[in-house]
């Protein structure tokens, strides 16, 4: 996909019609659009999202994307529309999107309520010259670029470090999901599952015996229940979910009212070091719980093994284990017929019974390498012992370490939550009450999906027991056994799209694993490596000397702005591979990366480091900076490969003492506004 063209209609600051031109070719795929805050850089962002899907990342929804100088314009009860269309070229077809949508002044007031639903068309030129429009506007444009991956390549650069927090899992694994196609493989083990063995469960159930009947019963109740857990699972996280974007909401709130910024700020860094500190805290205790499970047996086996090793060596003493004699020797002199000595060793004869005497005392070669491995793991398991215990007593003070680190975040986001929530500021008291109780809903939904797993794992377990049981019950006639027979095709092609979509998701989640950490380490100035891990968590590492591989748990804005980056980054590329690959499921896509301030939480160092990766971070890159971003060392690597640029001039009402205009803010006597004009204005 390559924008070349988007037009904006009386669309949030943008009054009348303007018009954006985007060029895109090997030397020239950067276009640059300059604007102070407030100006509308964030609509333009939501204007793509807005023009495509109908939706908008604003605080207050839908509800306020007129302009308000065309609304002026207007009188109560009368109408006017807005409209976006955006320009786009795909594999050798040219597309074009439009959106619009009419509201009706309500009042005296610049109040408008919109009338009916946006309604979008999709049109198109094929390679051929033909023209085509689309029936079903939303799906098409959903194949070119699917919603759920819309944010990575649309995005709020000062937002996406929160890809970096383990509470973003769950959206690495959708993009990944997403990436590969795996709802097709999705929905192929829910109509399996749901649909089809029901139904062959339902039919054995009629010709099956009474034994096998009551076994399929009960494997139908425990999979409806594990249907139903898994479903209040999923209904928690999505809930969880929308309080979580709520949230964002207040906290992007707070961080525009100056006098409790910095407090909203620190609260965000304490809220994302709870979330590392509590991501390592689970890791750890799943760690104890795999040594434990593996090696736990050595702390109650100290007696055995001394009691055992005695036994063993008067066994040796006595020559007994292993015997002095191997019989593979014996084996050999039986069947040459001759001994060492000479002897002859015929059938029959005294000399040939006693060598085959000693046979039967011989040394087995199993039976010796079994002695020799028991001897070795006796001598071994001191070792592992203090080992273990020196391993658990590392983690139990590395656990009280990070408890009492909570302990006191804990304190500190209390007494920051008590502060804002006793505010002069009426605004603020009023989102501290909002989030203090959207904090607690979400704690209450978290908890039913804790509740829904631990509930899921132990219904499997009793599954599994129960298909052990139905192995057992033999079949009593022909068509008995044909639909059972046709039940066991059905949950074994089930497990077999279970595998794969696991497969599929492992390798890609590998795949793109090692393309983060390149772009990270390229960018990173820090010895540090990043990759995703098999919660599909984004993380940070280091070597320790003397240690190993080790979790870095203090990151810092920057840190966790250049990892989500570079997972966005990885996985437009990888996007683009699928697309040269033409796979199976998702055919992948060339897509645009348009950037809303990729620099807002970057030091200079860091901003001159992310602006030498930018022309190589997608095809299309559409940045969208103020002049505070745009610094000189920004300008000097982009400047090469900018093939368009603009800068968003502000018209803001005059106000007492601010009067004066700039370059990049014009006062005016009616309501806001914003004008686009092409080239860079400079700081």
């Amino acid at each position: 996909m390559r924008i070349l063209r988007l037009k904006i209609k009386n669309f949030r600051q943008f009054y009348g019609d303007c018009e954006l031109e985007f060029l895109s070719d090997d030397t020239s795929r950067i276009t640059v659009i300059h604007g102070e805050n407030g100006s509308g850089k964030t609509s333009l962002l939501n204007a793509f999202k807005w023009v495509l899907y109908g939706k908008t990342d604003f605080d207050t929804g839908e509800q306020t994307i007129l302009n308000e100088l065309a609304l002026s314009e207007i009188s109560p009860g009368a109408v006017t529309e807005l409209s976006l269309e955006l320009e786009f070229e795909h594999e050798g077809s040219t597309y074009t999107v439009h959106r619009k949508q009419e509201f009706k002044r309500t009042g005296e007031a610049l109040e408008a309520e919109p009338i009916g639903k946006s309604v979008p068309t999709l049109s198109w030129i094929d390679e051929r010259g033909k023209y085509e429009t689309a029936k079903n506007p939303a799906n098409r444009i959903n194949q070119l670029i699917p919603e759920q991956m819309h944010s990575y390549f649309f995005f709020n650069g000062e937002r996406i470090e929160k890809l970096a927090n383990v509470s973003a899992s769950g959206e690495i694994r959708d993009a990944i999901k997403t990436l590969m196609g795996l709802e097709i493989i999705d929905r192929a083990s829910d109509h399996l599952g749901r649909l089809v063995i029901k139904d062959l469960r339902k039919e054995a159930s009629e010709t099956a015996s009474a034994d096998y009947r009551d076994l399929l019963e009960k494997e139908s109740r425990i999979s409806s229940e594990i249907d139903q857990r898994k479903l209040e699972r999923d209904t928690a996280a999505k809930s969880s979910k929308g309080f979580q974007t709520e949230l964002d909401a207040i906290n992007a709130s707070y961080e525009r009212i100056a006098d409790v910024k910095a407090k909203a700020e620190q609260r965000r860094s304490l809220e994302a070091e709870r979330g590392r500190i509590e991501g390592v805290l689970e890791k750890l205790s799943q760690e104890r719980m795999d040594l434990v499970s593996q090696s736990g047996a050595l702390a109650f086996l100290s007696d055995t093994v001394a009691s055992v090793s005695t036994v063993l060596e008067d066994c040796r003493k006595r020559g007994e284990l292993p015997y002095k004699i191997r019989r593979t020797f014996i084996d050999d002199l039986l069947h040459d017929a001759k001994c060492i000595c000479g002897t002859e060793l015929q059938e029959g004869t005294k000399a040939r019974a006693a060598i085959e005497g000693y046979r039967d005392q011989a040394t087995g070669e199993d039976l010796e390498a079994a002695f020799t491995d028991v001897v070795s793991n006796l001598r071994a398991m001191p070792r592992e012992r203090t080992r273990l215990y020196a391993q658990l007593s590392t983690w139990s003070a590395e656990e009280s370490d990070y408890n009492k680190r909570l302990k006191a975040i804990t304190e500190e986001l209390d007494e920051i939550s008590s502060s804002l929530g006793s505010s002069d500021i009426e605004d603020v008291k009023r989102l501290e009450e909002r989030r203090n109780e959207l904090t607690k809903l979400q704690a209450e939904e978290r908890l039913k999906i804790a509740k829904a797993k631990d509930a899921i794992e132990l219904l499997n377990d009793d599954l599994a027991k129960v298909k052990k049981e139905i192995e057992k019950v033999q079949s009593k006639s022909q068509k008995e056994d044909l639909a059972r027979q046709k039940l066991e095709f059905a949950e074994a092609c089930k497990s077999l799209v279970d595998n794969l979509h696991e497969a599929l998701a492992e390798e890609t989640r590998h795949h793109l694993s090692t393309k983060v950490n390149d772009t990270f380490q390229s960018i990173l100035r820090k010895d540090f490596y990043a990759e995703i891990d098999r919660d599909y968590t984004l993380r940070i590492f280091k070597d320790v000397p003397g240690v190993g591989k080790q979790p870095v748990s203090e990151k810092s804005t920057g840190e966790n702005q250049v990892i989500s980056l570079s997972f966005i980054a990885s996985l437009v590329n990888l996007a683009k591979e699928r697309n040269k690959a033409k796979t199976t499921f998702f055919k992948g896509g060339v897509y645009p990366l348009i950037m809303d301030s990729p620099f807002g939480a970057l030091d200079r160092e860091y901003r001159e480091k992310i602006a030498q990766h930018i022309p190589d971070l997608a095809d299309q890159v559409i940045v969208f900076a103020s002049n505070s971003q745009w610094s000189k060392e920004v300008d000097e690597k982009c400047r090469p490969f900018i093939g368009k640029e603009y800068s968003l001039v502000y018209h803001a009402p005059k106000s007492k003492g601010r009067e004066e205009d700039t370059d990049y803010v014009k006062r005016t006597d009616g309501p806001e506004f914003t004008k686009i004009e092409e080239g860079y204005l400079g700081h």
